[in-house]
């Protein structure tokens, strides 16, 4: 499964730092109406996934961003469709694919199958994120760093559709 959509963005403020990595608070706003007079971009849906009253996240820092800078945080579109895929479409197919094997032999049989086709798709689910977790294609990073007047100062670049933290 390839996408080659730009990743998504968010603007963040910086509070904290660690090593090679920043804890961000996540600055949604309300749409500009550039994108989509309706909707908005795809910086208010990624704020809105993340919810403004949620903890700080941790994020890649390779442009060494400092505490209390305005940031652009962004995530691989492709990292995004792929997770869904494991996390939803699989357990899902697993429960409806089980519960269709076992009605051959009854309901409760179904029902039975189903739970076993779930749980086994949650557990193949659980053993991928393990090992693919720490993937930069999975992982949020910051990509520009904003001064107050909103010019660019550093930009990474270039931004690649599939990791925009990819690690050369």
């Amino acid at each position: 499964l390839t996408v080659t959509a730009a990743p998504l963005v968010v603007e963040a403020r910086v509070v904290a730092v660690e090593a090679d990595h920043a804890w961000v608070a996540l600055q949604p706003h309300s749409p500009c109406g550039h994108c989509d007079p309706v909707h908005g971009c795809r910086s208010l849906s990624m704020a809105r996934l993340f919810r403004p009253q949620a903890a700080p996240h941790r994020v890649d820092n390779p442009l060494a961003a400092q505490v209390g800078q305005r940031v652009e945080v962004a995530l691989s579109a492709q990292g995004v469709l792929t997770s869904a895929v494991w996390v939803y479409l699989l357990p899902l197919s697993a429960l409806l694919g089980g519960a269709l094997l076992g009605t051959r032999w009854g309901d409760g049989i179904a029902l039975v199958c189903a739970l076993l086709g779930w749980g086994l798709a949650l557990g193949v689910t659980r053993w991928w994120a393990t090992h693919h977790a720490q993937s930069a294609a999975f992982q949020p990073c910051i990509t520009r760093i904003f001064s107050d007047d909103d010019v660019t100062l550093r930009d990474s670049s270039p931004c690649q559709p599939t990791s925009p933290c990819s690690k050369n």
